[in-house]
């Protein structure tokens, strides 16, 4: 299984990069078309647009596979371990939902495009396609969250068998304290 979850975790840092990386080389194309040769392009600013966005949104599950997005750990730090496995467990679950709500929501805006029949002004691009990045990175993002929630459970089970003590926050406490 851990094959799997390299391969998928290669796959998304190269989606994202790669949109990203066309994203930016398509704004330095405008820049050099524009102020060099001084014949700016009409699509080039809606397909970067797009290009650097779906990096972004495709980025998102790679930030939280790596525990790359904001948290404020002052309170998690000082609570009790068995405290921060609920708290895991919460942050989790919540995330699963909003997870849910932005697919579903990413996914009734894709088919209402593609019913429309809308079409970008600049390229002709029927707009669903550039909208298919909300469904695409919410079922990624989902994908990490239950990833999370497993490892939480794989952790719990641990502490249950007696791999680890429970302890009751004194340690993080010292480490909050020693930080300072």
């Amino acid at each position: 299984m851990g094959k799997v979850k390299k391969v998928y975790s290669l796959i998304e840092d190269i989606l994202a990069g790669l949109f990203l990386i066309v994203g930016l080389c398509l704004i330095v194309f405008e820049v050099i078309m524009r102020y060099i040769f001084n014949s700016p392009t009409t699509w080039t600013t809606e397909v970067s647009t797009v290009m650097v966005t779906w990096g972004i949104l495709l980025g998102l599950s790679v930030a939280l596979r790596d525990k790359h997005h904001i948290c404020v750990d002052l309170f998690y730090v000082i609570v009790p371990k068995s405290l921060r496995k609920v708290i895991d467990y919460f942050a989790g679950v919540i995330g699963i939902l909003f997870c849910l709500f932005y697919t579903i929501g990413g996914t009734m805006i894709v088919l209402q495009t593609w019913r429309t029949g809308q079409l970008s002004m600049e390229t002709g691009v029927p707009m669903w396609i550039y909208y298919m990045v909300i469904p695409f990175s919410g079922l990624l993002l989902t994908v990490r969250f239950i990833g999370q929630l497993n490892e939480v459970r794989k952790e719990r089970m641990s502490i249950h068998q007696g791999d680890h003590h429970l302890g009751l926050g004194k340690e993080s406490l010292d480490e909050y304290r020693n930080a300072f």
